[in-house]
C-alpha cells in the first residue's frame, strides 16, 4: 500500500492549523489524534470479511489498518479545525479501505457510503446484533463444544478461542473457570488423565494454566514424533 500524499496534505494542514490557533499549541497538538503520521506504506494481510469468518476479529484488523494510514479518526465526530473538503477526503479513503477489506457479495449494501461512521454502523448493525437468538446460539455452540477427531490440538483451541471471542462481541462474559472447565469437557478420552491431573486437589482452576497445558503437551507430541521418525530412518 503506497503512502497517499493527499493525507500527508491534509494531516500538515491540520496541525498548521492547531499551531496557529493557540500558544500552548504544543501540548494540544501532542493530544490530537489527527497529527499523527501516516504509515500507510506498511504492508497487511487481512482476510476480506465475507460473512462466515469472525466479524470481531476482522473489526480489530481493519481498524488497525485505518489507524495506521491516518483515517480511523472519520469513525468519530468531525474535529473542528478540519475543513469539510477534507473531511469529505479522509471519509472517501476510510470507505475505500474498509470496502477493500469486503468480500465481493458483502460490499454491495454498503458501497454508495461516503461517510465512514455510517459504513462502519451498517456492518456493526448486521453483524454484531446483540440480539438473545445470536446469544442463544453461541452459548449452544460453546456448551456443545467438542474435539473433531483428526484435527490438531492448537486447532482445537483456535476454535474455541473463536466461540469465546464471538460471545465477548456479544457483552457476553464467560467466567474464566467455566472457559477452563468448558475446554477440559471438551476432549477426548485420551486427555482423561490429563484432565483428573488438572483438576486433582485444587479448588479452582485457570483458564491460561489449561490451555498452556494443552499447547505443551500438543507440542511434546509432535517433538516425540519427530524424535522417533529420526531413530527409525537410521
Amino acid at each position: 500500500m503506497m503512502e497517499d500524499p493527499k493525507a500527508g496534505e491534509i494531516l500538515e494542514r491540520s496541525t498548521e492549523a492547531q499551531a496557529s490557533a493557540s500558544t500552548n499549541s504544543t501540548s494540544a497538538s501532542t493530544s490530537s489524534s489527527w497529527q499523527r503520521s501516516s504509515m500507510s506504506n506498511a504492508k497487511f494481510d487481512i482476510e476480506k470479511f465475507d460473512g462466515t469468518n469472525n466479524f470481531g476479529m476482522w473489526q480489530c484488523e481493519v481498524l488497525d489498518l485505518l489507524f495506521r494510514e491516518g483515517s480511523d479518526i472519520a469513525l468519530s465526530s468531525k474535529p473542528k479545525d478540519i475543513s469539510n473538503e477534507d473531511w469529505n477526503y479522509v471519509n472517501r479513503q476510510a470507505c475505500g479501505t474498509i470496502r477493500l477489506c469486503l468480500a465481493k457479495d458483502q460490499k454491495y449494501f454498503v458501497m454508495k457510503e461516503t461517510m465512514a461512521s455510517s459504513l462502519w454502523k451498517k456492518l456493526e448493525d448486521k453483524y454484531m446484533t446483540k440480539s438473545i437468538e445470536n446469544r442463544l446460539y453461541l452459548k449452544k455452540k460453546l456448551f456443545h463444544f467438542q474435539y473433531k477427531k483428526g484435527i490438531s490440538m492448537i486447532e482445537h483451541l483456535d476454535n474455541y478461542n473463536k466461540i469465546l471471542a464471538d460471545l465477548q462481541n456479544l457483552d457476553v462474559e464467560i467466567s474464566d473457570e467455566d472457559k477452563a472447565l468448558l475446554l477440559l469437557n471438551s476432549l477426548p478420552d485420551t486427555y482423561e488423565h490429563l484432565t483428573t491431573t488438572l483438576l486433582y486437589g485444587k479448588d479452582e482452576v485457570k483458564f491460561i494454566d489449561v490451555s498452556n497445558t494443552l499447547v505443551n503437551k500438543s507440542i511434546g507430541r509432535k517433538i516425540n514424533l519427530i524424535t522417533e521418525t529420526q531413530h527409525q530412518k537410521r
